[in-house]
């Protein structure tokens, strides 16, 4: 064979590869033997302050170990939070003002959570929650 029809075919098996590895990445296909846990994981109620403050809560209690105590402190200052920041949002606020009151609600979060975990689970939480 020439060097032509060489480079043609070079460049057929390519494309066709390249075809073949781009259709796999296309995206993620539902599986029917998705362990339980991720089915869990991935559920959210709804998109209330109350489900938002306990769906957190629940992912904090597994990765960051804690106790029952711990769990109700941390979902009534969840509670308060998502409350708060949902009024916030719904406000006749500026977006100015909103984020000036969004800012404060995170740092008052942010006390309360450093004094119902320890340093270690608060470390966790700061590495591990964006």
């Amino acid at each position: 064979m020439n060097k032509h029809k060489m480079r043609i075919i070079i460049y057929l098996c390519m494309m066709f590869m390249s075809f073949e590895i781009f259709g796999q990445l296309k995206g993620a296909v539902p599986q029917s033997t998705v362990p339980e846990h991720i089915n869990d994981d991935r559920k959210v109620e709804n998109n209330s302050a109350k489900s938002a403050a306990k769906n957190n809560a629940d992912k904090m209690k597994k990765t960051l170990k804690l106790s029952e105590k711990q769990y109700g402190d941390l979902y009534k200052a969840l509670l308060t939070y998502e409350t708060d920041v949902e009024k916030t949002s719904q406000s006749n606020l500026s977006k100015k003002d909103q984020f000036d009151k969004m800012n404060k609600l995170n740092i008052s979060k942010q006390e309360k959570l450093k004094a119902i975990l320890s340093k270690e689970q608060y470390h966790a939480y700061i590495m591990s929650f964006p």
